[in-house]
């Protein structure tokens, strides 16, 4: 080690090695705590509440860390202005080459904290993935799919991918349901039968509106059933129920369901 950063270094008396593992210990302690009782604090609060108060979570965690830095630098090092900078400014070079991947995640995570594009309990999709966001935390997000896989996202994966949010924040989410019909028949009825399908939902949200829209494609009729789930995670149910009721329905009018292309369906 060269000279000058000898003459940086403190000399220890004794009890600075156990003064840091005390700010250590305490530090980690804390982030646990925070990690425990912030999300049970939420749990007693009412659901607007609860989406306000989990996205601190991971801005307590980044200030404990700030915190404990903060206490040990001056066990280190002389704290004088020249060394502290000189400190930081070697640390950080070295560092940001190391683990750059992870610097972007964070920048991105607290980025993304300030402009909150999801947030707990979001449905989203990221890239390839729908699910439900189960945690956010400071480098990365992590989502719940609908046949319960957990998949980790990595914050600066929004950089180049694009986000969908279904509910920014609500409980409700609207929910889309096909239906393909042969062309030659009355569309009013049609319409109709849908709509109170929908409207007798044990699933539906009752103030919400209920739409039903129909195209034309070449191998015939393509209605959409659009409503609205009293609870997002009950999406799948809704939709299943909408089209067992559905083309039960449309089969009580003596239609004739045809199937999609598998292009159509994947669209």
């Amino acid at each position: 080690m060269s000279e000058p950063w000898m003459e940086m270094l403190r000399k220890w008396s004794g009890y600075e090695p156990v003064h840091i593992a005390l700010i250590v210990a305490a530090a980690w302690l804390a982030y646990l705590v925070v990690g425990r009782l912030v999300p049970r604090i939420g749990g007693l609060l009412r659901p607007h509440q609860r989406f306000n108060t989990l996205p601190w979570i991971p801005l307590i965690r980044l200030a404990i860390i700030l915190i404990a830095a903060v206490l040990i630098l001056p066990l280190v090092i002389t704290p004088t202005r020249e060394n502290v900078l000189a400190f930081l400014g070697a640390a950080a070079i070295a560092v940001g080459f190391a683990i750059k991947e992870y610097i972007s995640n964070l920048i991105a995570g607290i980025i993304f904290i300030v402009e909150r594009p999801y947030r707990v309990g979001d449905w989203v999709q990221i890239g390839d993935t729908y699910g439900e966001v189960i945690e956010f935390g400071l480098r990365t997000v992590l989502l719940r799919t609908a046949d319960a896989n957990d998949v980790t996202i990595p914050h600066s994966t929004l950089w180049h991918a694009p986000l969908s949010n279904a509910t920014s924040g609500q409980h409700d989410l609207l929910c889309v349901t096909d239906f393909y019909v042969h062309p030659d028949h009355d569309i009013v009825p049609v319409r109709q039968a849908l709509h109170d399908v929908a409207a007798t939902s044990a699933y539906l949200k009752l103030d919400r509106p209920i739409v039903v829209v129909m195209k034309n494609e070449p191998f015939g009729l393509h209605y959409k059933l659009k409503a609205y789930a009293m609870d997002a995670r009950e999406q799948f149910l809704f939709i299943a129920d909408l089209t067992e009721r559905g083309q039960f329905a449309l089969r009580e009018l003596g239609l004739s369901l045809v199937t999609a292309p598998a292009a159509v369906a994947t669209r």
